[in-house]
């Protein structure tokens, strides 16, 4: 007898696509997912959620109190500037922070984590210190270096491997404003390892001339380019013509890794001092909002745009009551998700 050796194959092919087709089911974006931490405190320097269902206004989970303890992920015992990412699969998460806690002082972080998790609720982790893991790295000693802000990650598909990129303050950098001296801050980029615990060596992605923070970058399809939302960070000054005033530019790439050309224009719709960018786009939509967080002034501010160039006021949210965040990211999610964050925390 001659046996159907093909089977067993189309069997494995035929619950691979069931499977597959399955998730695509579920996988209709209906919810948004609020990701942030939420003031200079101990209890304020830990991840928070909040969800919405436009994108622009959001109720906070858990009574507003954290979802992931500081203490059990970092080594400075608290976390700000937390961004989410749901991988090319579908189905896991990924989530960058910076490890620090700002009672020790603006120049003392050193490091950020690197978690993962399929479900939201549970996350394993990795803390990075810059100057343990590349410590004949050139001007990251612990001595020089001083800050590692705000990590974001972007998959990057000429590569197949997830980009890392963040904020480096070295104190060799340090220029004059008046009789002041200035931080300065660069913006670098490493590689993740398959596993998402490791990172490579970093490079510089972006140097403005002057300080710049807390950048975020998406991929503008139509255009095919890459567009890098940064804030002009700290003492104003002029560059290129432009009066610095911590706000909220744009910078664009044909490449992911740059070179990157700023644009010396201004697109946040407030006179506050902002920071903390984030770009996403709206649920089946052609538009996005570009958010940002005014926290001197205690407030969000929202804007919309259909081209990621020219933005509308949309709305400013008040941050108070349970609902305080500041500096985040935000990411859509399925029903089936919230209904899953709401079970874990919303009781």
């Amino acid at each position: 007898m001659i046996k159907n050796t093909l089977l067993p194959f189309f069997c494995c092919v035929f619950i691979q696509f069931t499977s597959l087709c399955s998730y695509a089911q579920q996988a209709k974006f209906e919810h948004y997912l609020f990701v942030y931490f939420s003031g200079n405190s101990p209890d304020g320097e830990q991840v928070r959620y909040a969800v919405s269902e436009d994108g622009v206004n959001y109720r906070a989970l858990h009574d507003g109190k954290p979802v992931i303890g500081s203490d059990s992920i970092t080594l400075k015992k608290g976390i700000r500037d937390p961004h989410i990412l749901r991988a090319e699969d579908g189905a896991t998460f990924y989530m960058v922070l910076t490890d620090m806690r700002s009672s020790e002082g603006w120049q003392s972080n050193d490091g950020l984590i690197l978690m993962k998790s399929k479900d939201l609720i549970h996350w394993e982790h990795t803390a990075i210190d810059f100057p343990s893991r590349f410590p004949k790295l050139k001007g990251f000693d612990r001595e020089n270096l001083h800050a590692v802000w705000a990590p974001q990650t972007i998959w990057d598909a000429k590569k197949k491997r997830y980009l890392i990129y963040y904020t480096v303050g070295r104190h060799d950098w340090e220029y004059a404003v008046g009789d002041r001296f200035q931080p300065y801050f660069k913006i670098y980029y490493s590689y993740a390892n398959k596993e998402f615990t490791d990172i490579t060596e970093p490079k510089l992605l972006f140097d403005f001339g002057t300080a710049a923070i807390d950048a975020d970058i998406i991929h503008d399809k139509q255009r095919d380019q890459f567009v890098l939302f940064f804030k002009d960070e700290g003492l104003s000054t002029t560059n290129k013509g432009l009066k610095t005033r911590n706000g909220i530019l744009r910078a664009t790439s044909s490449k992911l890794t740059g070179p990157y050309t700023a644009e010396y224009r201004h697109l946040h719709k407030t006179n506050a001092i902002v920071e903390g960018s984030s770009i996403f786009k709206l649920i089946d939509s052609d538009n996005y909002i570009l958010m940002y967080d005014c926290y001197a002034d205690g407030y969000y501010q929202f804007c919309i745009s259909a081209d990621l160039s020219n933005f509308k006021w949309l709305k400013n949210t008040d941050t108070k009551g349970n609902f305080t965040p500041r500096h985040g990211s935000v990411m859509p999610i399925t029903t089936l998700e919230l209904k899953r964050l709401m079970e874990a925390f919303d009781q």
